[in-house]
């Protein structure tokens, strides 16, 4: 990936501020070349528009009122490009629908495909018409490498008293508490409508992996009218919205599944569906890529998160089971073509993204994910990384000094650029007991570091460490909500896990290590500016004594280079005489250690330095510095 593809920045030139100002000033102008939109179009009534090739008749019912005949719509004259059409000049905002379509002589009810909303997940469900007013972007989304993602799940964020669910609306009530965090984007869990995956799984709660089609807002989230005021509300605050969407599969029980009535040959879960064992994902069906009207389908629906809810990113789950089949057993033309065609369209279709980030989690380390598609990529600007993340883990989690293994977490930093999401949590991470990885269930860092204390000094500074490389190493940083007060249960997906807001009370230190990193990582006080640059040296690298040293910076000089000293010992070092890029006085900014942080920590292990002439670690400078147990220290120069 070219540097310029990855290092833009929000207003660097006039025709992004054009954009910027399309979307202040109101909703995007369609170009008359594009096609009228499929689904609900309130405007003097509301036309309703559906494809729906091979079958008999269509008509529209509107709230309880005699169904409308829809007619074909010329202009397409294949079989299956079939698009049928109605104006109903008495349906209006907030109304319900339904489309009866007609195969081989029986009739059946069918949701909107591209229903904006619908009463609920279930199989009785209605599509609402929505009002289809845009929001506007964020004014300036954070350049890639300023980004401090905070990954959220709505139903679980903010549970109010006497409600089952979390809501758009009650989220809301805590963005104060995230941009007083300090960060500046948010990624959502999927807001697709969605149903259980299986007779285990409660009603409407699974993370919201598992849609029903791939338009509707969650209606126990609130709808499509919250979500668009939750988007302005963080807006609002300068917070930047990254939507999880999930098209790799749908859910067994979705509402495209035969839709219209139409199975047979070649079509064996109907029109929306591969015919063939490319279908089975082994979570649900997996829509056809390779028919354009299905990968229309999917482009236009991430084209809507963009356009008509303002969101400014998108990450795609699981684009490994797009672009191949049977997990990476087999390639998948159709699905390849399909990420390289979206993120094309993401960046060039009216109005044009070019700052809206696209998130791939494939999760295979593979250099095509973000390689330009002119250069033969998929185009995506970053991709989910977990190397970093397996090697802090096992480092952290280890119960012998002996057994952490410093030159692995050396040689994920090394590796590591602003094409990646790197995290020491997410939601995958902390919410399968059951799923082993190297051994060990994949729950709270807390709980896995002291399986007998939870919350013991071991886990405290352990954890906290884990985050502090993240946050200081190259990549876009990550956190899960609930890390910064140090929640120690499992994310279940089974039954609902809710943030417990109380431990914000009971761990203040915690979260203020959390606050005071993202800050030196965003460079508020203006003397860490190389945590968000580009170049990296890992110069330090003692797998005996368990220590680790790199240095962060851009351009180099004060207020730019940035060192960071990591001990995963129970030793002090006091002193720990390490290399320096430059000679001169470097001040501690930070000390995970620090008692101010944990009535636990010490206060006196790190102290302030000044390098002198003298090469060591291949540096031409050299220093002490003070560091205590399982802490990590960063410095700068004034």
């Amino acid at each position: 990936m070219t540097a310029d593809f990855l290092w833009k920045s929000p207003l660097r030139n006039w025709q992004t501020l054009l954009v910027v100002l399309v979307f202040t000033i109101g909703p995007p102008c369609v170009s008359q070349s594009s096609p009228p939109p499929l689904g609900a179009t309130p405007q003097a009534g509301t036309t309703f528009r559906v494809w729906a090739p091979f079958v008999d008749s269509v008509a529209v019912k509107v709230n309880d009122a005699d169904p409308v005949p829809m007619t074909k719509e010329p202009g397409h004259p294949q079989a299956d490009d079939t698009v049928w059409l109605a104006k109903v000049t008495a349906a209006k905002i907030g109304d319900r629908y339904k489309y009866l379509i007609s195969t081989n002589g029986v009739t059946r009810e069918f949701v909107d495909p591209r229903a904006r909303q619908l009463t609920g997940p279930d199989p009785a469900a209605w599509s609402l018409i929505i009002d289809p007013s845009p929001v506007s972007s964020l004014a300036g989304e954070p350049a890639f490498n300023q980004m401090v993602i905070y990954e959220m799940h709505v139903g679980t964020f903010n549970v109010l008293p006497g409600q089952s669910t979390g809501t758009f609306e009650s989220a809301t009530a805590k963005l104060d508490y995230l941009s007083g965090l300090g960060v500046n984007s948010i990624e959502v869990m999927p807001v697709h409508e969605n149903a259980s995956f299986d007779s285990h799984t409660p009603p409407n709660f699974n993370w919201g992996y598992d849609a029903v089609q791939l338009y509707a807002v969650n209606s126990s989230y609130g709808g499509a009218d919250q979500l668009k005021r939750f988007v302005k509300a963080c807006h609002d605050r300068k917070i930047a919205v990254i939507l999880d969407v999930v098209y790799n599969h749908l859910v067994g029980n979705n509402f495209l599944m035969s839709f219209g009535g139409v199975n047979g040959p070649g079509f064996k879960d109907g029109i929306y569906f591969y015919g063939d064992d490319r279908e089975d994902t082994g979570f649900g069906p997996r829509p056809d890529y390779g028919r354009p009207q299905v990968r229309a389908y999917v482009d236009e629906n991430a084209l809507m998160w963009l356009r008509e809810y303002g969101i400014d990113g998108l990450r795609w789950d699981s684009t490994i089971n797009i672009r191949d089949v049977r997990n990476g057993s087999a390639d998948n033309p159709d699905g390849g073509q399909l990420l390289r065609t979206a993120n094309d369209d993401y960046r060039n279709s009216d109005p044009k993204q070019p700052n809206k980030i696209s998130i791939a989690e494939d999760l295979q380390g593979n250099a095509a994910l973000v390689t330009p598609t002119a250069s033969g990529g998929f185009g995506f600007n970053s991709q989910w990384d977990d190397s970093l993340f397996f090697d802090l883990r096992r480092a952290v989690t280890a119960v012998n000094d002996q057994d952490r293994n410093v030159g692995a977490i050396k040689g994920s930093i090394e590796n590591g650029a602003f094409g990646r999401v790197i995290y020491s949590e997410n939601h995958d991470k902390v919410g399968h007991p059951n799923d082993l990885a190297d051994g060990k269930p994949q729950i709270r860092l807390p709980a896995l570091i002291d399986v007998n204390n939870h919350e013991s000094v071991f886990a405290k500074k352990r954890s906290t460490l884990a985050a502090a490389v993240v946050m200081t190493s190259p990549g876009i940083p990550m956190l899960f909500q609930g890390q910064e007060m140090f929640d120690d249960r499992t994310f279940d997906f089974f039954q609902a896990t809710p943030v417990n807001w109380d431990r914000v009370i009971k761990f203040p230190g915690l979260v203020a290590i959390y606050r005071d990193l993202i800050a030196l990582r965003r460079n508020v006080a203006g003397k860490t500016a190389g945590l968000s640059a580009e170049h990296v040296n890992v110069f330090h690298a003692d797998e005996q004594n368990k220590t680790l040293a790199f240095h962060r910076f851009g351009n180099g000089g004060s207020g730019d280079d940035v060192v960071v000293v990591v001990n995963l010992s129970n030793n002090d070092f006091h002193p720990l005489n390490i290399g320096f890029p430059r000679q001169g006085k470097w001040i501690v900014r930070f000390n995970s250690g620090a008692a101010v942080y944990d009535p636990e920590f010490k206060n006196d292990d790190s102290f302030d330095t000044t390098a002198n002439p003298g090469q060591k670690d291949g540096l031409n400078f050299n220093g002490d510095v003070g560091i205590g147990p399982y802490s990590v220290v960063i410095l700068s120069q004034d």
